[in-house]
């Protein structure tokens, strides 16, 4: 059996327009891994005429076909404590950020956007770099976490110097681990 990669830049984005996906985890799920090295987190509904039919979180259907499939696992891993929360796993995507933990930082990313951020990262050698520099001196605080389900948001403020930016960080359950979106 094949499995479907969705890191895929081009398949990802496919999705997301197609459907307005946002991958998370139902209760019992498989893991299908895409030949472009992507995964995406459902439950198998039923395999016909060389498509797989698969319910992400959310109840979103999505169709993915056999060629695109590299393999699917059927056994998920076990849900890691450092993920347990939203603010556990944006201190964590912080922490690597802040390190220059490419693995650590793609990690803290819901498994379809996993290959999105990768791929963006290698687009320039500098990237991590960028995105660590902007960083520096900055106080970076969570204000609020709103858990509705399997989504979550943090209301994140960001001050550096006299100016004081807020954001919305919005995160998704996933097999028992809350992982960012973009």
């Amino acid at each position: 059996m094949q499995r479907t990669d969705l890191r895929s830049p081009r398949i990802a984005l496919g999705l997301i327009l197609a459907g307005g996906l946002l991958v998370t985890s139902p209760a019992r799920a498989e893991i299908f891994q895409l030949i472009d090295k992507t995964q995406v987190a459902g439950k198998l509904l039923h395999y016909y005429e060389g498509l797989f039919h698969i319910e992400v979180a959310g109840g979103q259907k999505i169709e993915l076909p056999k060629d695109k499939v590299k393999s699917v696992s059927f056994e998920v891993p076990r849900p890691r404590a450092e993920f347990s929360s939203p603010e556990k796993t944006f201190k964590l995507w912080y922490d690597a950020l802040s390190k220059g933990d490419q693995r650590r930082f793609i990690d803290c990313y819901a498994l379809m956007y996993q290959g999105l951020v990768n791929a963006q990262l290698a687009q320039g050698s500098d990237e991590l770099r960028k995105m660590q520099k902007e960083l520096e001196d900055t106080k970076v605080e969570i204000k609020a976490t709103q858990i509705t389900g399997d989504n979550a948001a943090l209301k994140v403020q960001k001050a550096k110097g006299d100016e004081v930016l807020t954001a919305e960080i919005h995160m998704v359950m996933e097999n028992g681990e809350w992982k960012m979106t973009p």
